[in-house]
């Protein structure tokens, strides 16, 4: 017996897709790269849909808590076709940017009507904690490869 370490062996199935065992089932069909498990996210599909949904905050503390849902729009436009993943991620997270921006506009005209200050202010904390706080929860289970379902949407984008 040797206790050295093996190498591993090559793999004679993977030529191209013309080769003995035909198409490679670790290539995947939209990037042409190599999966590194058999089903999940990649790990640059990881990344996006983590920017994803720290976009929304981040254009939303840039814009004053208009325009947070820009980012992902954009990254729905861009991978809508190319992956189920992102696809989700980033119209969950517009979907919720949308909510929220409504609540936004609701706490801002409830402040400008005087009489309901008080309830324009707590919407708009309200706005703030569930824009922070479920985004952040959104980027670690998107970091993780998982799915996350924002507690209240539109279902504008699918």
């Amino acid at each position: 017996m040797s206790y050295e370490p093996q190498q591993p062996r090559p793999d004679y199935r993977s030529e191209g897709g013309r080769g003995i065992g035909g198409p490679d089932p670790h290539v995947s069909q939209y990037q042409g790269a190599p999966r590194t498990g058999s089903s999940g996210p990649q790990d640059d599909e990881k990344t996006v849909a983590v920017l994803t949904h720290l976009a929304g905050p981040v254009a939303a503390l840039v814009s004053a808590g208009w325009l947070g849902f820009v980012g992902p729009l954009v990254v729905w436009f861009i991978y809508k076709d190319k992956s189920p993943f992102l696809r989700g991620a980033a119209a969950g997270a517009f979907n919720f940017n949308v909510t929220l921006w409504l609540v936004n506009v609701a706490g801002w005209i409830c402040i400008f009507t005087v009489i309901l200050l008080p309830l324009g202010v707590a919407l708009i904390i309200a706005y703030w904690v569930m824009l922070l706080v479920c985004h952040i929860m959104a980027a670690v289970k998107a970091g993780r490869g998982e799915v996350y379902r924002y507690p209240m949407q539109l279902p504008i984008l699918h």
